[in-house]
């Protein structure tokens, strides 16, 4: 089977890995350069703790998954390219209007049999299903990062989406080695409206000065079974797309828990995204073995500290 895939970044790199560990060739394109020269060094290294989870002894594994990824510099070219794919994934921002103005462009030029999978996290398929103009071939595939390591996919279908996309899909996914599972079409699906809420409060508790962050993430580590905690899953999410989805999800529902609380902006303008900066909630100048940071002068008691910050 053949993928187009649009967007690079550590969730294209995901599904890429994902695709070419189980067979599928790609074709992937990015406008961002950065992001294009990122990719074959990304996807190795994914591809090779994909290795291990799969407990495959191949010695050319990664290599053998290498040679299925056709990256393109040239837009015209992966269009081109994509016309005789199976699927074209979307993995691109978090923000509607960007997504339904590339995807009105892109895929009204491929044919009638490509099936359309956004790996959006929490935005309506319905208005991209619009754009895109095949709706009954639209389907959110929203992959958990990173997506060769973590099973689980979250299948969204739209209003007008077919029973044939949702089993395709779904045989796919599973072909895939994926957990492909049905989610509700409403603002964060299923599993970011449940930890989306959580993971906002536990930053508004730090805010606050009521919680430190290596001792909220042993309290739900060794309590209730979180594999990393939340401070440390903020940081491997990082911290402009919790802003950006918790936004998007509250301007959805208009849910004062999911607006973002002031320390995320801050940290977002400070550069300090998480595991990909090196900073974050944890510092990670020692990747193997992070440090919870002192965010005390973070701290909010007073309306003087708000303003301190706003500057």
């Amino acid at each position: 089977m053949k993928f187009a895939i649009l967007g690079l970044g550590i969730m294209g790199r995901g599904w890429i890995t994902q695709c070419t560990v189980t067979g599928h060739d790609v074709h992937c394109f990015d406008t961002n350069p950065d992001m294009l020269a990122g990719v074959k060094t990304g996807c190795d290294k994914l591809a090779a703790k994909a290795a291990k989870k799969l407990k495959s002894d191949d010695p050319d594994f990664v290599s053998n998954a290498a040679q299925k990824i056709t990256i393109y510099e040239d837009k015209a070219a992966f269009i081109e390219a994509a016309k005789d794919c199976d699927v074209f994934l979307e993995v691109i921002f978090e923000d509607l209007k960007l997504k339904c103005k590339v995807l009105s462009e892109y895929l009204p030029q491929l044919s009638e049999k490509v099936f359309f999978w956004s790996n959006t996290s929490s935005l309506d398929i319905n208005p991209m299903a619009e754009a895109g103009g095949r709706p009954e071939r639209s389907i959110i595939t929203h992959g958990m990062n990173p997506v060769p390591l973590v099973s689980g996919v979250e299948v969204v279908p739209g209003d007008k989406t077919s029973s044939e996309t949702i089993e395709f899909t779904r045989q796919t996914l599973l072909q895939m080695k994926k957990a492909p599972f049905m989610a509700p079409n409403i603002p964060g699906f299923w599993v970011n409206r449940l930890l989306m809420p959580q993971m906002l409060d536990a930053v508004r508790l730090l805010e606050q000065g009521k919680i430190q962050v290596e001792d909220g993430d042993i309290g739900l580590n060794t309590s209730l079974g979180h594999p990393q905690g939340t401070f440390k899953l903020h940081d491997f999410v990082t911290a402009p797309t919790m802003l950006r989805v918790a936004l998007q999800m509250y301007q959805a529902s208009n849910d004062p828990r999911l607006y973002p609380p002031l320390i995320l902006m801050r940290m977002v303008k400070n550069g300090e995204y998480g595991a990909s900066s090196g900073k974050g909630f944890y510092d990670w100048s020692d990747p193997r073995n992070p440090k919870g940071r002192d965010l005390s002068h973070y701290v909010i008691g007073s309306t003087e500290d708000i303003i301190d910050q706003l500057k």
